[in-house]
């Protein structure tokens, strides 16, 4: 049979949940008693307990009134165990048994304490790793840390007990490498930023792009992009041909690089006109880390 305790905590959750409105009167002792399974003193008891908590207000005339501003209640742990105590008399007036109610227990809180996924963005440099790290969290509310690849190279305790990589597709390879065992590496869809599309397509058709780059790869890739967006002819040469490097910025009217690309002072001095190629997170860009199309293209 129930005690007053346990009757109290039923009722207190019929009251929260608004089983019983605000302002109007509780069921009979006898009706309470028969529904609960108790003894019409024991739901006396409980319904004298709420009166002296300001959850009910007895009258000779309605019985047990309940109250229009019911107690905040309890905070911490006596709150919890509060609650706790009332899904229990729940689950025994439901013909439930304590063991099963333990093992639910326990399965909702390894549920809901589970350690959080370790996510962590990677990029080359760190102005692209800043304003990706940006744009991607933008769309997700999960937390997100940034790593620079040279960083992740160097040392692996800093990958490590991460659950999931993200990076642009440009750097996939790398990161695939550098991902520990059972890591999820998740490519993201960067495409290049509407000023440096801008900058491109206003081009005029008669002049020469040079592009510098820091590997033969990002160099074919932007010498891709100036193709897509301008008339202009393009050529190309990596930052560790110094020779190739200085004569492309005498001759070209524009020169064109990535924030991965560190130019040396003089020739970002002798250079007539530097643009910077900065990357945007297209619409749907979080690829296969959320449902929608799988991206096609990527950044570095």
């Amino acid at each position: 049979m129930l005690s007053a305790r346990d009757v109290e905590e039923a009722l207190k959750e019929r009251l929260l949940r608004g089983a019983y409105p605000r302002g109007g009167a509780l069921p009979s002792v006898r009706a309470l008693a028969a529904e609960l399974g108790t003894s019409p003193s024991t739901v006396g008891r409980a319904v004298q307990e709420l009166a002296r908590q300001g959850w009910v207000t007895a009258t000779s005339r309605r019985g047990a009134v309940v109250r229009r501003d019911l107690p905040a209640g309890e905070t911490g742990v006596r709150d919890a165990e509060a609650a706790i105590r009332r899904l229990a008399v729940r689950w025994r007036l439901v013909g439930g048994d304590r063991l099963e109610f333990q093992e639910l227990v326990a399965r909702v809180a390894d549920e809901v304490f589970q350690p959080a996924p370790r996510t962590v963005f990677l990029e080359c440099n760190p102005v692209d790793l800043q304003r990706g790290l940006e744009q991607v969290q933008r769309e997700t509310s999960v937390k997100v840390e940034a790593l620079l690849l040279e960083q992740a190279a160097v040392g692996s305790a800093e990958l490590k007990d991460v659950n999931v990589l993200l990076t642009p597709y440009f750097h996939l390879a790398e990161a695939r490498e550098l991902a520990p065992e059972g890591a999820q590496v998740v490519p993201l869809n960067f495409v290049a930023s509407e000023e440096a599309m801008r900058a491109l397509v206003e081009l005029p058709a008669d002049i020469l792009v040079g592009v510098l780059a820091v590997d033969a790869r990002s160099r074919r890739r932007l010498e891709l992009i100036v193709q897509q967006y301008s008339a202009a002819a393009v050529l190309g040469a990596l930052l560790e041909d110094a020779e190739a490097a200085a004569g492309l910025v005498e001759a070209a009217d524009v020169i064109l690089t990535t924030n991965a690309a560190r130019l040396p002072g003089h020739l970002a001095a002798r250079a007539k006109r530097l643009v910077r190629v900065g990357w945007a997170l297209e619409p749907g860009g979080l690829g296969g880390w959320r449902a929608g199309p799988e991206p096609t293209a990527g950044a570095g």
